[in-house]
């Protein structure tokens, strides 16, 4: 009886693993697809390279941040594609990191979830210049994600309804 039971809990245990692991490698499988859709919307801008920001929904707000080099007077394109996205966040891009208190907003987005969005650094280049006297360009940018807390979720042990992604493609005017 005791060797029946522990062979139902041993098999019990390896179907959740297993459908643990086939979902994480769908929801990978859907970002790879994302990055490729991210990067054609790009055209006519040269691929330059790709951020992943992979996060969990928790109880209360995130904030990550990446930070972006913008070199010589090249113009860039970011495609940020968010249908990865179980719930939405807001992106926003700033001149300086999250440290500094008096960082200019350049520019704000919202309705990510299951959207393709572009956005040039030609105009937070113009918004740069609107904002601070005497700027010349942007040298690098910050881009935050805004992640939202979601009453219910699992702090300790994410599920996979409650884990997103943004992918985040750059390319530059040739």
């Amino acid at each position: 009886m005791k060797k029946t039971l522990s062979f139902i809990a041993l098999f019990g245990f390896a179907v959740v693993f297993a459908q643990t692991a086939a979902n994480l490698t769908e929801f990978k499988e859907n970002i790879a697809k994302q990055k490729v859709e991210a990067k054609k919307a790009l055209k006519p801008f040269r691929y330059d390279g790709s951020k992943v920001t992979y996060f969990n929904f928790k109880t209360y707000k995130q904030v990550k941040e990446v930070e972006i080099y913008l070199f010589n007077n090249t113009d860039y394109r970011f495609s940020f594609n968010g249908k990865s996205l179980p719930n939405d966040v807001t992106i926003k891009i700033f001149d300086e990191d999250k440290t500094v208190s008096d960082r200019i907003l350049l520019k704000e987005v919202t309705g990510v979830k299951g959207q393709n969005l572009i956005v040039e650094s030609a105009d937070l280049n113009k918004t740069y210049k609107s904002k601070k006297s005497g700027a010349s360009r942007l040298k690098r940018v910050f881009v935050d994600y805004e992640i939202p807390g979601v009453p219910g979720s699992q702090n300790k042990k994410p599920t996979m309804k409650e884990r997103g992604a943004v992918i985040l493609v750059m390319g530059y005017k040739n």
